[in-house]
């Protein structure tokens, strides 16, 4: 019944079948209540897209154009980002070249939300290709930090860390964070230094009692230290201490954010390493970003926390197997947002603890770990891949 159906359609000259798909959607767009809107968003601006070469009318163009970014929007929130990429992209098809002028707003709003889905889907040539236009024509410097973010996003998931991290650097010093390039004992001791006497006599419960961040730059600047940090970890990793006492400290000083939780746990995990080696100090930091991280409601924080709390800092104190479930929540929680940065991290500390530490049987976690792979790579984050690769082949 279908392919006859399909069979008739198709003998309908093309012109015909757009003006068709145009008419329902307009008509069906002029009745639907604004409350209504959101359960038919995507009917309506499938079949616009369908017949969109036949409008001629400026304001009806930049209508579709504008729909095409509300269902953009939803389709980001519901996790379908391919059909989320879809929608933006055609959006911003339809703009005239004076959009910039004319509809600046739309103009960037599009440009934002289709630069944060070709991250997710993993197109980071597109993407690199799609921000030179919005950066240069953006009207402030605060417009043009969305697109600043996802593209350092989209250069680490390439492993390209030297020029995400000099574009970092340079976005944390307009923003009025100057980090130190060249890490001397001297400059680290003072950083350490500093810390810890602004924590001093501090308890946990001062911790998250904390005033909350206001300030725009302060919190942009937590946002790219905290792509920094991933970047230095593997590129320049006499730097990645450094951020992570500077986060902790701003967090103090100028009030916790989200990514503070996070912070507060790298913070964690830098205690239980060399040259601290505090496992009791190290876990206590690993409970408050916990506790913050649920106190803000920063769940989108959720992956990032695990792939540190459940494999660098708990398996000093608690049973490797205690955090596997964890690992494992972390990697769909991140999957579900789009931090595929994290997502990916989480299943290789979930398979690097599971091969190393839990005792399971080697054949049956063989076969498990290849399912792993095929989730890493629809992460597309290269560096995780290739260490996933190497970790299940040993």
């Amino acid at each position: 019944h279908d392919q006859i159906q399909q069979a008739a359609y198709d003998l309908i000259p093309t012109q015909i079948q757009e003006a068709f798909h145009l008419l329902v959607a307009t008509r069906l767009f002029m009745r639907t209540q604004q409350s209504e809107m959101e359960e038919a968003i995507f009917f309506i601006v499938d079949n616009m897209n369908r017949g969109s070469d036949l409008l001629d009318d400026p304001s009806h163009i930049y209508e579709l154009s504008r729909l095409n970014l509300e269902a953009g929007e939803k389709a980001l929130s519901t996790s379908a980002f391919h059909s989320a990429a879809k929608y933006l992209l055609k959006g911003l098809s339809l703009l005239g070249t004076d959009s910039w002028k004319t509809n600046y707003s739309l103009t960037l709003s599009l440009h934002d939300a289709a630069s944060e889905a070709l991250f997710v889907t993993g197109d980071y040539s597109r993407l690199s290709i799609l921000v030179e236009e919005p950066l240069l024509n953006a009207r402030t410097f605060e417009d043009k930090l969305n697109l600043l973010n996802n593209l350092v996003r989209s250069l680490t998931a390439s492993s390209e860390y030297e020029e995400g991290l000099a574009k970092c650097m340079n976005i944390l010093h307009q923003l009025g964070e100057v980090l130190p390039t060249d890490i001397t004992e001297e400059i680290y001791l003072d950083e350490v230094g500093r810390l810890t006497e602004l924590l001093r006599g501090k308890s946990e419960q001062d911790l998250l009692s904390l005033p909350i961040m206001s300030d725009p730059d302060k919190l942009a600047a937590m946002q790219f230290m905290n792509h920094a940090l991933v970047m230095t970890y593997i590129a320049k990793p006499r730097l990645n201490p450094v951020i992570v006492l500077r986060m902790v400290k701003r967090s103090i000083e100028d009030g916790i954010c989200n990514i503070s939780a996070f912070a507060f746990a790298c913070y964690g995990a830098w205690l239980v390493s060399e040259p601290s080696c505090d496992a009791e100090a190290g876990y206590r930091m690993g409970r408050v970003a916990i506790e913050m991280m649920k106190k803000l409601g920063a769940f989108e924080m959720t992956a990032r926390l695990h792939g540190v709390v459940y494999s660098m800092i708990n398996i000093w104190k608690e049973p490797w197997q205690a955090g596997q479930n964890k690992l494992l929540e972390g990697y769909e929680s991140g999957a579900a947002i789009g931090d595929m940065e994290f997502a990916a991290a989480n299943l290789y500390q979930y398979m690097s603890t599971a091969i190393y530490g839990c005792g399971d049987n080697l054949g049956a976690l063989s076969q498990n770990i290849q399912s792993y792979l095929k989730r890493v790579s629809r992460c597309n984050q290269h560096s995780f891949l290739i260490s996933s690769i190497v970790l299940h082949q040993l």
